[in-house]
């Protein structure tokens, strides 16, 4: 029997859950050509839902082009996939792609067979500019692409924040910048989850993309909504998972989409007929053990005093986290120690200030550092 539940994205066809009023909102927006600034922490599902948007966008006429700025390693390559955007779009059809050819003078597409893809395509510079005037010329090209058009547009950009490590990230928000706000039948997604990255290029008055895209929290799955979806899926496929279970993995995973369908994945394949709490401790583990690489990596650059902090938030969550009695209580040294752990920790994404207090933000990684200050 085949496990609903997948470790890899969500193709299109699974069921989803929920995500009604984002997906209606999304679409809504390209619709009107808005530009969005879609934001989450990791593992949320924003890819999937954009994928989502952009299919339901194509059936109502809007051409959607999604392009991944992921590792993205000078500005160079930051032309290449915005052209390469344009040509995956036209490649097909011979004089379309004669025209675009047109728009783009310095990059041609390098087509070939793709055995899983059906084709791979990389962009070739043919003209020797440096990088500014590539990502300038790429930008006018894309410009005077979509103007010639009648057609609406909608280009997915994840990982946008990405270029801010770039020692040129300022000078290719500016080129950017300076061409969009001019295209008419043209909406944006921006997608990421470096989220303090993310405001800052868009909410900054001295960032070129200042006020330029409406800013779009994704939040965690509703709880009753995926409890009833985790029970109709295990349901649907022969298994039976209880309300109460099913709640526990919501509890668990706290909505996060990601770790939703993996644990769940996990425990379905464990049972044979019913959830118990036995399996769903197992499934756990499972989910633990398989994380535990990733976790690694991220406490790899950090030192031992932002280690500390993480393990104590990821025990005891705060609202003041400078008080005398925490710092004593986890061993976490000077209070200029814990504002500098803050700082770094909150660039990366790996806390966040909620109404109730500081936490880990990704519910697993605070598991599994539960677990192993245990072990250590």
């Amino acid at each position: 029997m085949k496990n609903p539940f997948y470790l890899k994205p969500l193709p299109l066809a699974a069921s989803f859950c929920n995500r009604e009023k984002e997906i209606e909102d999304l679409v809504r927006h390209a619709k009107n050509c808005t530009n969005v600034v879609l934001s989450s922490p990791r593992r949320f599902g924003k890819t999937s839902l954009v994928k989502r948007v952009q299919k339901i966008l194509k059936k109502k006429n809007v051409e959607i082009i999604y392009i991944d700025f992921f590792g993205v390693a000078s500005i160079e390559e930051v032309a290449s996939k915005l052209a390469a955007g344009i040509y995956s779009i036209v490649y097909k059809e011979e004089n379309l792609l004669k025209k675009t050819l047109k728009f783009f003078l310095s990059l041609r597409p390098v087509i070939k067979p793709d055995p899983e893809t059906g084709i791979s395509m990389t962009m070739e510079v043919i003209r020797g500019k440096n990088g500014p005037e590539l990502l300038e010329e790429t930008m006018k090209g894309l410009s005077d692409f979509l103007a010639a058009s009648r057609k609406k547009y909608n280009v997915a950009i994840d990982e946008f924040q990405e270029i801010t490590e770039l020692k040129e990230s300022l000078s290719i928000e500016g080129i950017m910048r300076t061409y969009i706000q001019h295209q008419q039948n043209v909406s944006y997604f921006f997608i990421g989850s470096r989220r303090r990255i993310l405001s800052d290029i868009f909410n900054n008055k001295k960032r070129a993309f200042y006020k330029s895209a409406i800013n779009y929290s994704l939040p965690a799955l509703p709880s009753d909504a995926t409890v009833k979806y985790i029970i109709d899926m295990f349901k649907r496929y022969g298994k039976s998972c209880s309300k109460d279970i099913a709640k526990k993995i919501y509890e668990v995973t706290k909505g996060y989409p990601y770790y939703l369908q993996k644990l769940s994945y996990y425990i379905f394949d464990i049972i044979k007929h019913v959830v118990r709490n036995k399996e769903l401790h197992q499934g756990i583990m499972e989910l633990l053990n398989e994380e535990t690489m990733i976790f690694e990596v991220m406490l790899q650059n950090l030192k031992p005093g932002q280690i500390s902090f993480l393990y104590a938030l990821a025990k005891e969550p705060i609202i003041t986290p400078f008080n005398i009695d925490y710092l004593t209580r986890h061993r976490l040294g000077s209070i200029g120690g814990i504002q500098s752990a803050i700082k770094k920790l909150v660039s990366l994404d790996y806390i966040e200030k909620t109404p109730s207090g500081w936490k880990v933000i990704d519910p697993i990684f605070a598991l599994w550092l539960r677990k192993k200050e245990i072990i250590e």
